[in-house]
This record gives structure tokens, sequence and C-alpha cells, in this order.
């Protein structure tokens, strides 16, 4: 599948079994999660958050938009549980230093995930 984005398309291979993005590799049937080949650990809910935002990279979602994609909108969440999640994902990525992935906090705006080359680390 691909995404056009401001002019240019990203690729988002999305199988049955995986969805991968960069070095961010998603396996929707063991529900693991897996960086450069290495296993990240974290709760259901951030997966499913994390699993949203790889399929839609480098777009930056509100607290609200993420909450009514990821738990629906008939479901009252506060947007600080939002910010639990995302402080998870951030300890989670950045583990020993070796995923090259990133949630980035847009000021005012909300979440996006992105990738740093080299030279961002």
């Amino acid at each position: 599948m691909f995404i056009i984005e401001e002019g240019h398309s990203v690729l988002i291979e999305n199988t049955e079994r995986y969805t991968e993005w960069k070095d961010l590799k998603i396996d929707n049937r063991s529900k693991r999660v897996y960086c450069c080949n290495r296993e990240i650990n974290i709760s259901p809910k951030a997966y499913k958050i994390l699993e949203f935002l790889v399929k839609n990279p480098d777009v930056v979602f509100s607290r609200e938009g993420i909450i009514n994609s990821v738990w629906g909108k008939r479901i009252n969440i506060g947007h600080r549980a939002i910010d639990v999640h995302m402080s998870e994902l951030r300890k989670a990525l950045k583990t020993d230093n070796y995923c090259n992935m990133k949630i980035r906090t847009a000021r005012s705006f909300g979440y996006s995930i992105e990738y740093m080359n080299c030279e961002d680390l």
C-alpha cells in the first residue's frame, strides 16, 4: 500500500501478518513489536497507538484524534491517558538507543511517529 504525503509517497507494507515501516515491524498475530529486529515490550493500548501511528507516519494527530481512532468515539478517556502511553512508547523506543523511531510532540497540536536518520541521533 502506498500513502501519498505532500507530494511524495511512503511505502507502508501491511500484510495480514505484519505491518512494517522503516526499522519497525509489528506482528499482527502475536501482537509483538520489533525495532531493528529487537523486541520492544509495550502495553496493549500502547501497541494499538503505535500501530495507528505507524500506519500514518509523519502525520500529527491530536490527543482526541488518537483517542477516537484507538478507543472509539463512544469512550470517555482523559487526554492525559494519551500522554502516559506516549511516554511509555518513547521509553520503549529509546531503550539501548538502537531504534531510529521517535514519538514527536507537535506542541499544541498532538503527536506523530518519525524516523530519525543517523545524523539526527
